[in-house]
């Protein structure tokens, strides 16, 4: 079973870092990209001029490499993304508004 929401992009990253855990898969959709995998580890920072939120995810591919993605820096370019916890049949499918980057 899917679950389909909308949410804004920084609501997006906040689902990240509250709902993703280490060997969920997720989807990402950002740009003209797409980013299927297993996360390895989802890991917050607190800068002292922002916050940030890095997803690494082992890519599903032949090569199998890893990205490390900062959440906060591709936020903007979010399209859609699709998580399944681990263990899970159900996906929950987030389609993101546009972010007005002036707010931000």
């Amino acid at each position: 079973m899917e679950k389909r929401m909308t949410m804004d992009c920084d609501e997006a990253v906040e689902y990240i870092r509250t709902n993703v855990k280490r060997f969920d898969t997720l989807e990402l959709s950002y740009h003209r990209v797409f980013t299927p995998g297993e996360v390895v580890n989802v890991e917050e920072y607190d800068c002292e001029d922002r916050k940030s939120c890095r997803v690494i995810v082992q890519v599903e591919s032949e090569l199998g490499n890893s990205v490390e993605l900062d959440m906060e820096e591709i936020k903007d370019d979010l399209i859609e993304l699709r998580h399944i916890s681990r263990g899970a049949e159900d996906s929950t499918i987030i389609t993101i508004e546009a972010c007005d980057p002036e707010m931000g």
